[in-house]
């Protein structure tokens, strides 16, 4: 696939049909994502793919705990408290998920079904960093999880990266053996999404002029 069509054509997939993603997909991403930049070339990523009844057990337990209140390894600031340029952002992207469907109760049941049940993945790519790591390795680990993505559509996948998926880091660490010493990042849903209104959003984009600046 062409480069800018790649790039063009990723989104956000929160509904995933149940076809399963082979190994060797997986394998063939992870190793294009291994391209990525980091500091010194410290490659401080680690990954680990859940599938088949690996998963189902994340999911399971992620059902049980969904009244509780979330603790990823990252903390998690109040929406109030994030710059008014992102807050601005986030609300436009809340109303027009809303106006994306019939009306706001079928939105939130479509929304609220989609992250209980995380998205229906068949994969999920758990990426972790040392926790003893320069806050630079953040940066890493978001380049190698965008090149991953990129990565995954161009072979014909969709994805979506989620805050869901590691919000309860203690099911995550039984289930795939992570050791303590690591940070769990982010989790990265992959599969084939299904032909669903939920999967026909784009979510838009600010002006490049609104936030370039050109100083010769």
């Amino acid at each position: 696939m062409e480069f800018q069509n790649v790039v063009n054509n990723r989104h956000s997939v929160r509904d995933f049909s149940d076809q399963v993603v082979d190994h060797q997909t997986i394998k063939e991403i992870i190793a294009l994502a291994q391209k990525s930049p980091s500091w010194v070339n410290s490659q401080p990523w680690k990954v680990y793919v859940a599938t088949g009844k690996t998963l189902q057990n994340i999911k399971d337990a992620y059902v049980k705990k969904d009244a509780e209140k979330g603790y990823p390894d990252f903390p998690v600031m109040h929406r109030d408290d994030w710059s008014a340029e992102t807050q601005k952002n986030m609300q436009q992207w809340r109303h027009e998920i809303v106006h994306h469907f019939e009306n706001f109760d079928e939105a939130h049941e479509k929304m609220s079904s989609a992250s209980t049940h995380l998205y229906n993945s068949p994969a999920i790519v758990f990426v972790t960093i040392p926790k003893n790591s320069s806050l630079w390795s953040v940066f890493d680990a978001g380049a190698f999880c965008q090149t991953l993505m990129l990565a995954a559509k161009d072979k014909g996948l969709d994805s979506i990266p989620t805050y869901t998926s590691v919000r309860f880091p203690d099911v995550i660490r039984q289930n795939m053996d992570i050791p303590d010493n690591e940070t769990l990042v982010i989790g990265l849903s992959l599969g084939y999404a299904k032909d669903v209104t939920i999967n026909t959003y784009r979510s838009k984009r600010e002006d490049i002029d609104d936030i370039t600046k050109f100083k010769d």
